[in-house]
């Protein structure tokens, strides 16, 4: 069985209100939940709204293979950005969506560069407002 490890971003307590998944997490806190079938624990807590909003994160490991979700936000003003994931390895798999973005471009790539840092580089300068959904694997 899996485990999730959900971690608060926000600045107040975090609710995940659902089922077998009901749990409060400090600001900044986490909490981790074996869960039997993932597709529930999405379902059950409404996590999917919670991770459009930017504000958790959330990691899940299960016979060696390791995820790491986040919502990446940020204001433009060049064509690449980095973003802080604790613990990405060298040779996790990244992958970048572009949520949003005042400007029409894509991303081109999303590498780790540093420890704990990934670099999104764009077509172009994304302009404002510009949100990234950052998924990395370590198979």
């Amino acid at each position: 069985m899996p485990n999730i490890t959900v971690y608060n971003l926000h600045s107040s307590p975090l609710t995940l209100p659902g089922g077998h998944y009901t749990s409060a997490i400090v600001a900044g806190g986490s909490a981790t939940f074996n869960v039997p079938d993932i597709d529930e624990f999405v379902e059950e807590s409404r996590f999917a709204s919670l991770l459009s909003s930017g504000y958790v994160r959330w990691e899940a490991s299960t016979g060696g293979m390791a995820l790491n979700y986040q919502l990446v936000s940020w204001g433009g003003g060049s064509a690449s950005t980095t973003a802080t994931v604790t613990g990405v390895a060298a040779t996790d798999l990244v992958f970048a969506t572009l949520n949003a973005s005042t400007n029409a471009v894509y991303v081109e790539k999303a590498v780790r560069t540093a420890p704990n840092t990934v670099t999104i580089t764009f077509s172009g300068d994304p302009g404002a407002s510009t949100t990234v959904a950052l998924l990395t694997m370590r198979p």
